[in-house]
């Protein structure tokens, strides 16, 4: 059940405004502005400054209380403040259920999230387990130690102190920008595995169905548009790639334009994608006759260049990792590289203009086989 405390058992019957809700949070929990009174209470500090979420603090009793209870406003299980040279402000708090509560409530119901059963490292990173005893004594990447686990719960944070652009419910607050801190990332799940994988797999049959059609395109003289089959072709693998590389980001996830700009992976795999819509306009632009010099040929190895040498850069969790998916990018960008670099040359004489047309679709069926039998763990 619900514990609500005195002006807020009304509120649970009809829905209260989320104006009322948040000043009725914060005058509940004014007191915790000063971060002292939070830790003579049992509040312990548990996170770092995590970007946009702030540092957490957590008393674990009420905590078990709100998981075997219920929700009680006066006494949330988390407050999130920000620092700065021993200057701690609260911005605010959090609350945590063992599920999402099923009747209308003091906290919207969109504002409850799913957060799935988790080991916590030292570093604030994470791992998706099921159980205490399945967490990874260190972090898979980071190497940091093991602090805690907790079950699956659903929770909620209150912006009460420090107000979110995004809304008084929202996850992250950008109006904690300023503070810095880490950014909080989740080891990848079996699930997003499954789906990398699959990714990978629907980019190699993209990719070699092109390779067949470019090959097709060379075996005799074709007039415009069947000269240029394969440029809609890429431009379709441009758009698959822009979207599906990272679905919970803009365009498709509820991230904003501005922040997908400011995460690095997804900008790199943006930019990334960017490369076969060029190959399909200068396909375009070759086939009707408007870049009829063949020095335009050389765009292609280029390009190839480009996209081997940032599979190469290209980084993850936060930055480079000599694992598996390092591993995989490092082979096919390698075999882009060379790939680029021996088209280059061919152009060099008037044998290796003879098999350029063929040497370019069987690069991109190397690739094409290299995505196919991608795959993660």
């Amino acid at each position: 059940m619900l514990v609500l405390t005195g002006a807020l058992v009304g509120a649970a019957r009809a829905s209260s405004p989320s104006g009322e809700v948040v000043a009725e949070i914060r005058r509940l929990t004014e007191r915790y502005q000063d971060v002292a009174r939070a830790r003579e209470d049992g509040y312990v500090q548990a996170s770092g400054m995590i970007r946009n979420h702030g540092v957490h603090f957590v008393n674990l009793r009420l905590q078990l209380l709100a998981i075997s209870v219920g929700l009680d406003l006066s006494r949330p299980p988390a407050l999130l403040y920000v620092e700065r040279d021993g200057d701690w402000r609260l911005a605010g708090v959090e609350y945590a259920l063992a599920q999402a509560p099923t009747s209308p409530g003091p906290i919207p119901p969109a504002a409850w999230e799913r957060h799935e059963a988790s080991c916590h490292y030292r570093d604030d990173e994470e791992v998706e387990a099921a159980s205490a005893s399945a967490c990874p004594p260190k972090h898979p990447t980071t190497d940091s130690p093991l602090v805690i686990w907790h079950p699956t719960m659903a929770v909620a944070h209150v912006w009460a102190f420090i107000p979110n652009p995004a809304g008084p419910f929202a996850p992250e607050n950008a109006a904690l920008a300023p503070w810095g801190g880490n950014v909080h990332r989740h080891a990848r799940s079996a699930a997003e595995a499954a789906y990398s994988t699959l990714n990978h797999k629907v980019s190699g049959v993209m990719l070699l169905l092109i390779a067949a059609t470019t090959w097709w395109e060379t075996r005799r003289p074709r007039r415009f548009p069947w000269s240029a089959l394969s440029a809609p072709l890429w431009m379709a693998f441009c758009v698959y790639l822009f979207l599906s590389g990272d679905p919970e980001a803009w365009p498709l996830g509820p991230g904003s334009f501005g922040d997908a700009l400011a995460d690095g992976v997804v900008v790199q795999h943006k930019l990334l994608a960017l490369i076969p819509m060029l190959i399909g306009v200068i396909e375009v632009l070759r086939g009707a006759g408007w870049l009829r010099s063949p020095r335009w040929l050389v765009a292609f190895p280029v390009l190839a260049l480009l996209g081997g040498a940032a599979l190469f850069i290209h980084t993850h969790d936060g930055g480079f990792h000599l694992d598996q998916r390092f591993l995989h990018h490092a082979i096919m960008g390698g075999t882009a590289l060379a790939g680029g670099i021996a088209l280059l040359l061919s152009r060099r004489t008037r044998a290796g203009r003879a098999v350029l047309g063929v040497a370019w679709p069987a690069l991109l069926t190397l690739v094409s086989l290299l995505l196919l039998v991608y795959f993660e763990t």
